[in-house]
């Protein structure tokens, strides 16, 4: 017969001890004990601790058939592949299933969050972008009224300035001779520009152009040569973009060049 494997001895040594044996597995047991003396103090010890059991408890009556393919598996006349997954490891199992699920749930979630973090980041980032590029052109754009501005107070000859509820302005008449209307008004919506108009005498106003202001509220106007001569009155009014035919609005500032 198969010499049975050390785990094996050790599980047929148990039940020897717990006098679980039929009389021929009992033979087995002292044949072992006989050929190997070395198992007599694992026996020892086995008896040992199955005498420190409570002596008041009922010896457990096992149903025949379990009885029966323990001691099968213990002298190795069941292989352990004949059988199913032991209990413990099949919960030990599924507790690892259980485990890697919930794991793995999450990692989807964590993952999920920082999928939605970054996007929002991101989001923020462009945000920021576009508000760098507007600021740098917002400056740029101040930086070359500024510019224009100092060449005009500096180079140019005004001509009228502008006056109102609305807003102030001065007329400058440049080196080459155009006139360049330089307003202060509040900013308008996006729907609505700054119109001027010319009048002459009695005549009706004249459209001289449109323009807008920057956030800090400064327009400029370029007009032609012969566009507002000596006596010319100037208006500007708020009309709805891209212009009008005709003042429709309040007038804001008004002035006459001399």
């Amino acid at each position: 017969m198969e010499q049975p494997s050390e785990e094996e001895i050790t599980e047929l040594l148990t039940a020897y001890a717990l006098d679980a044996l039929d009389p021929s597995e009992r033979t087995r047991v002292q044949r072992l004990l006989t050929e190997r003396p070395e198992l007599q103090q694992m026996l020892t010890e086995l008896r040992t601790a199955a005498d420190l059991l409570p002596h008041s408890l009922d010896r457990p009556v096992l149903p025949p058939e379990l009885r029966q393919r323990t001691i099968d598996y213990a002298v190795g006349r069941r292989r352990r592949n004949e059988q199913g997954p032991p209990i413990a490891l099949s919960r030990r199992w599924r507790l690892l299933r259980v485990a890697w699920s919930s794991v793995t749930t999450v990692l989807f979630i964590g993952l999920v969050i920082a999928m939605v973090y970054l996007n929002s980041l991101r989001q923020e980032l462009l945000l920021a972008i576009q508000e760098r590029d507007r600021a740098q052109a917002l400056v740029a754009t101040v930086q070359a009224s500024a510019r224009q501005l100092a060449t005009l107070f500096t180079s140019s000859e005004p001509v009228a300035t502008l006056a109102g509820d609305g807003g102030q302005g001065v007329v400058f008449r440049d080196t080459t001779g155009q006139i360049v209307v330089v307003a202060v008004l509040p900013p308008l919506p996006a729907d609505q520009v700054y119109q001027l108009w010319l009048i002459e005498g009695e005549t009706a106003p004249v459209s001289g152009g449109v323009f807008t202001v920057d956030v800090s509220g400064y327009g400029l106007l370029r007009l032609p040569t012969t566009s507002a001569m000596s006596g010319t009155t100037l208006a500007v009014t708020a009309e709805p973009a891209p212009g009008s035919p005709g003042p429709t609005g309040t007038i804001l500032m008004i002035g006459k060049v001399t």
